[in-house]
């Protein structure tokens, strides 16, 4: 009896050593922030400055270097951020982000540290804060905040590209002024509002390996669990390479370098950021791209702020879906530039196409024909009848960090097993639309992988 016992344990802890061996895979695993982030899949950014103030065509350039000669032109008498959120949730945003600052270097917000700011404005009677609004405002619909913060540029302080004009003590001494001022205000917005879901630098910010603010480190102090984007010492998501909204497949959310170093810039900016693009299966950081563009970025124009006259250039519903596919469809987060104008309201054309596109989606992908999931080399999903199909849906649990290298989708007609897609990323979300096709039956078979692969979701659709 004893040696029985003594069997049956040695095989139980033989069992529980192989199942841990099995699970104890070598890929980077995202963090809470990093799951939260990829989970939104549709984040909404809002651009507000002075410039959207002055009845002209937003100039970057000319921005960035002329500051703007009143700025008691601010003046939105109707402001309402509720309205903004409610927008962007309407498309579908979990997440939405404001610029409390941008390129004029303006503050859109109480600052005690830069004078240049709400408190200078007579709007309100210089108690305004909508950076307060806004992140109310997102609290009341169930919408996570984020914070923008623009610092590379800053026309009325006389900065561009970090640095302030001058090679003198006097620019010097600006310099060292400017870091602390950036630092000042970093330690006000990320102590002010409560929990936010990202911090995003335009731009970047030096840190003080290159002569700039300590940002990262007020940061770390105060948002211990946000998305951080970016610096030369860290960055937790990347830039998809482009302001089109899309990224190519495959687009791996793994990536070799912990930010852009200059050691391996080079790299980076190679074939037209191709590693941005396509990340690197065999990265050492989790660091899923996001996919940006701006609602009214249609027939040739791309614009982050409002301008008037500019209504015709909304993106139509079909070109909103194509992105939605080439983003997050492609494990990448789409975000959505949106546009309020000088009375403090995002304009009816543009909520109202931001409805349309989150009623398409649902449209879409709220009723599965079939879903499944499961772990191993083959997750087969039965129909029980003939059905067409025309769109699949597979997520990894990235929890466990992505595993799937290699992968075949087929669907069973009444002429045996037939290949639908031949890939290799499939991460938090992977879409594929193909023409109608006639199955009783589909099935996720992987060829290689690290590890046991975890799948979250297998879905199938038919869409008409």
């Amino acid at each position: 009896m004893r040696k029985k016992l003594q069997l049956t344990v040695l095989l139980l802890f033989g069992i529980l050593g192989y199942a841990k061996t099995q699970n104890k895979v070598n890929v980077p695993i995202p963090t809470q922030a990093q799951l939260t982030w990829q989970n939104a899949e549709l984040v909404a950014v809002f651009h507000y400055d002075l410039h959207v103030f002055d009845g002209g065509k937003y100039n970057q350039q000319k921005n960035r270097i002329t500051p703007i000669v009143d700025y008691n032109i601010f003046n939105p008498k109707n402001l309402d951020t509720d309205q903004w959120i409610k927008a962007a949730k309407d498309a579908g945003c979990k997440i939405a982000i404001l610029t409390a600052t941008h390129e004029t270097g303006f503050a859109l917000y109480q600052s005690d540290v830069n004078p240049y700011s709400l408190k200078a404005v007579k709007w309100r009677y210089g108690k305004g804060d909508i950076v307060k609004d806004f992140v109310e405002s997102c609290h009341k619909n169930g919408v996570k905040p984020g914070i923008y913060i623009g610092i590379r540029w800053n026309s009325f302080f006389g900065v561009f590209d970090f640095i302030v004009n001058g090679d003198n003590q006097f620019a010097e001494n600006r310099q060292q002024y400017y870091n602390r001022m950036c630092e000042g205000m970093v330690e006000e917005l990320m102590s002010r509002y409560g929990v936010l879901a990202i911090v995003w630098f335009d731009g970047g910010a030096h840190g003080p390996e290159l002569d700039g603010p300590d940002v990262l480190r007020v940061f770390e102090k105060h948002q211990p669990n946000c998305i951080f984007y970016h610096n030369s010492q860290r960055a937790d998501i990347r830039w998809g390479g482009s302001e089109s909204g899309t990224v190519p497949y495959p687009c791996w959310g793994t990536y070799p370098f912990p930010y852009l170093h200059s050691t391996n810039q080079e790299v980076v900016l190679a074939n037209n950021f191709q590693l941005l693009k396509e990340g690197d299966p065999n990265g050492k950081y989790y660091m899923p791209a996001m996919s940006d563009a701006p609602l009214r970025g249609y027939n040739g124009r791309h614009e982050w702020f409002w301008e008037p006259g500019d209504e015709e250039h909304i993106l139509p519903v079909e070109n909103l879906m194509n992105m939605y596919y080439k983003s997050v469809g492609h494990n990448s987060t789409l975000i959505l530039g949106l546009t309020p104008n000088p009375d403090g309201l995002l304009p009816e054309p543009d909520v109202e196409r931001l409805k349309e596109f989150g009623k398409e989606i649902k449209h879409r992908f709220s009723t599965p024909i079939a879903s499944t999931s499961g772990t191993g080399k083959e997750i087969k999903l039965s129909l029980f009848k003939n059905q067409r199909i025309n769109h699949v849906i597979v997520q990894e649990d990235i929890v466990k960090g992505e595993r799937v290298r290699e992968f075949v989708l087929e669907g069973k007609t009444k002429d045996g097993w037939q290949t639908i897609f031949e890939g290799s990323c499939i991460g938090h979300k992977f879409i594929h639309q193909f023409e109608d096709m006639e199955v009783d039956a589909v099935r996720l078979q992987i060829l290689e992988s690290k590890g046991e692969v975890q799948i979250k979701n297998f879905d199938v659709f038919n869409v008409n």
